[in-house]
């Protein structure tokens, strides 16, 4: 009795460790306190706030070093929950962040993800090619570089027995399914990294 006990909230048990160690939190450099007021990409470039604190994503469009800084132009991409840029074919527009001192412009090179965080200025008018641009501006920005992505691939495995809530039995209904995502040329994690409900059952043998 208690063997089955234990099995019937073994789904439950594993869910919640999963939602838990998938909650995903910005890098430490980029973090800021609880309750910190973020001014949105959106109210700057609209004019409603030129001032406070900002965290924005991009992929970097042009570097320039100067004397006593360094001058980034970012192709603006929300952030999804880490802050890694959501990168499409569409974007809402361009802003500037100035980073004390030199960068070296192999390692912030163009096309690479970055999340700028800094207090907001004054926006500065420039050009992107011949169309005159006013550009958000972020002073005394840090910047996180984000690591390239390794190319995926995605498992879905079918637990033995298959789950079905509210306990593992056999038959057909709603189950839960384990997929995995493991990077190309290595072999699979130990361990599932996300639980779905399966649309349907398929009969065990």
């Amino acid at each position: 009795m208690q063997e089955k006990s234990c099995m019937r909230w073994l789904p439950f048990a594993l869910v919640s460790v999963l939602l838990i160690s998938g909650c995903a939190t910005y890098p430490d450099a980029v973090k800021v306190a609880d309750g910190t007021p973020l001014v949105s990409y959106q109210s700057a470039t609209q004019g409603k706030v030129q001032q406070g604190t900002a965290r924005w994503s991009g992929v970097i469009a042009k570097v320039e070093n100067n004397a006593s800084n360094t001058r980034l132009e970012v192709v603006y991409f929300p952030g999804n929950e880490s802050g890694r840029p959501k990168i499409s074919d569409q974007t809402e527009g361009r802003f500037v962040a100035y980073i004390n001192g030199f960068v070296d412009p192999m390692v912030y090179q163009q096309g690479k993800s970055v999340t700028v965080l800094g207090q907001l200025a004054q926006p500065e008018a420039g050009m992107v090619d011949k169309f005159q641009y006013l550009y958000p501006v972020i002073q005394q920005a840090v910047v996180y570089l984000w690591p390239k992505q390794p190319d995926t691939r995605v498992d879905i495995v079918d637990p033995w027995p298959l789950w079905r809530t509210p306990y593992p039995y056999w038959g057909y209904g709603p189950a839960i399914r384990i997929r995995t995502t493991t990077p190309i040329g290595e072999k699979p994690a130990q361990g599932p990294l996300h639980v779905e409900q399966a649309t349907q059952g398929t009969q065990q043998r």
